[in-house]
């Protein structure tokens, strides 16, 4: 029986300036973005203003987006699994930012990443980098593998998530990041939150779909831990794009509001999800 309510129509402000309805799963706990059969996603990622593909600093969005990446290397870099073999795959890779800072700690880094631009800034940093899984050799096998701001864009999760798997060592580590649908400046933007991002973002997760969604791809849940700086970015974003006036000031106002918020009920505005691999 389907039970998939109409949420809103959000708006696509990078590409298209088109609507696009989504709909929320009660029985998956987590939303999706309409989109029609047959739709280019790839188009709507061909913009020079799509941060994880930037390589170049042009607007005041960028060098916040820029600060607040590398202030997060180290926090997130400690989130890898430390075994023998160090190996890492760094799914979803962008430009390889995180992935290069983990290289240049001692890891051995592959990464995958479907866009060719992307891909190209990854080999200009000396970081292998496939564009597809079932490229990457079949012997290899990673002690942890991440997919930082990923999950929500992929047409096929759960093909992806079973792939992942065959990939992980016994007890690996898998780490997942993504926007948090449960979380105070979702909920006060709406159908303005930035962070819906269609149609590049397909899924609007809340923790209880995107744990139930990957432990049904044979892992296990451990530990779950907020991603403080996003509720500021994903805030400020939002109201600049609803040409709010101050939308620096207004932006830190909610983001901190909303910081405040999750540290009694833990809806922080991203959340990064750590998993192993059962054996």
């Amino acid at each position: 029986m389907e039970q998939n309510t109409f949420l809103f129509k959000a708006k696509d402000h990078l590409v298209s300036q088109k609507e696009f309805n989504i709909y929320w799963d009660e029985q998956r706990c987590y939303a999706n973005t309409e989109v029609a059969k047959g739709i280019n996603l790839e188009a709507f990622y061909k913009a020079d203003s799509y941060s994880s593909h930037k390589t170049e600093k042009n607007t005041f969005l960028d060098y916040i987006y820029s600060f607040v990446q590398k202030l997060m290397l180290s926090y997130k870099a400690g989130f890898v699994k430390k075994q023998v073999n160090n190996s890492v795959l760094d799914y979803g890779a962008g430009v390889g930012v995180y992935a290069n800072f983990l290289k240049e700690k001692g890891y051995a880094v592959s990464t995958v990443e479907p866009s060719e631009t992307a891909r190209k800034a990854c080999v200009y940093k000396g970081l292998v980098s496939y564009k597809a899984i079932d490229q990457i050799p079949n012997g290899a096998r990673f002690s942890s593998i991440s997919l930082w701001h990923v999950l929500e864009h992929l047409p096929d999760p759960n093909t992806i998530l079973l792939q992942l798997n065959t990939r992980l060592d016994p007890k690996g580590r898998l780490i997942i990041a993504v926007p948090n649908l449960k979380s105070y400046d979702a909920k006060y933007y709406k159908h303005q939150w930035a962070a819906l991002d269609v149609p590049r973002h397909l899924w609007h997760f809340t923790s209880i779909g995107l744990i139930k969604m990957v432990e049904e791809n044979n892992f296990m849940f451990q530990s779950q831990h907020p991603l403080w700086f996003d509720s500021f970015y994903i805030s400020y974003m939002s109201e600049a794009q609803k040409g709010a006036s101050f939308p620096f000031v207004r932006g830190v106002v909610i983001g901190f509001l909303s910081n405040i918020k999750a540290l009694f009920n833990g809806e922080y505005s991203s959340k990064i999800y750590i998993f192993e691999k059962k054996v």
